[in-house]
């Protein structure tokens, strides 16, 4: 298995906070050339390149911006998953490599027996980043799995299509009058999804076994 970064929601956090210090970062509305034009010299971006040239990734330095902003998102999205027993359990795997194929997914989520696919689009940025091939990547990716994986295994997809939350003169973004920002009922709903998908079944059989009529 090749990824950029295996890791558990405490990871993520620590890689976030700590390690690359994201906690002000922000997605600029302006061409990702121009952004990471601005973090060349930067500690974050050296980190995550020369960890994707070690691994042998072939890349464009304009992805290693959108690693950035993704890996933003997750923090958030984790953030503001209630259940947090759920979240202990959860294996997050970054720019994870599709078996026989050339393509990486953004994040591959792991539990149990389930796995949830997340692409991520670019509102405005990048065509290649556009939602509906984003979102045609994910089910190619889930097709791909579900041909090679035991049958048991229960393949979910989701495609985040994330705005920009600071102008071109890095104005703020909000999404209501009560300034939420620019993404975040995203985040909500990206959440919920998460807790959905992973905690569904998870008392199928005593409750089948309670509706049976005899």
């Amino acid at each position: 298995m090749k990824c950029l970064y295996e890791l558990t929601v405490t990871q993520l956090n620590d890689l976030v906070e700590n390690e690359l210090n994201l906690e002000n970062w922000w997605i600029i509305n302006d061409k990702l050339n121009n952004r990471k034009d601005s973090i060349l010299k930067s500690k974050r971006f050296k980190t995550l390149k020369n960890r994707a040239i070690a691994l042998n990734y072939h890349f464009n330095d304009i992805e290693i911006v959108t690693w950035l902003d993704t890996l933003m998102t997750m923090y958030y999205v984790f953030n503001k998953i209630e259940d947090k027993e759920l979240i202990n359990h959860i294996t997050i795997l970054q720019e994870y490599c599709m078996p026989f194929s050339n393509k990486r997914a953004d994040y591959v989520l792991t539990y149990d027996n389930k796995i949830l696919i997340i692409e991520f689009s670019f509102n405005k940025l990048n065509y290649e980043f556009n939602y509906e091939i984003k979102l045609q990547q994910a089910i190619g990716y889930k097709e791909l799995l579900g041909n090679i994986l035991p049958k048991e295994i229960d393949i979910g997809t989701y495609t985040f299509l994330l705005e920009a939350e600071m102008d071109e003169n890095w104005n703020k973004i909000y999404s209501d009058e009560e300034q939420h920002g620019a993404n975040y009922y995203k985040y909500l709903d990206l959440a919920n999804y998460i807790e959905k998908f992973f905690k569904k079944n998870l008392e199928l059989a005593i409750n089948s076994i309670r509706n049976i009529n005899y």
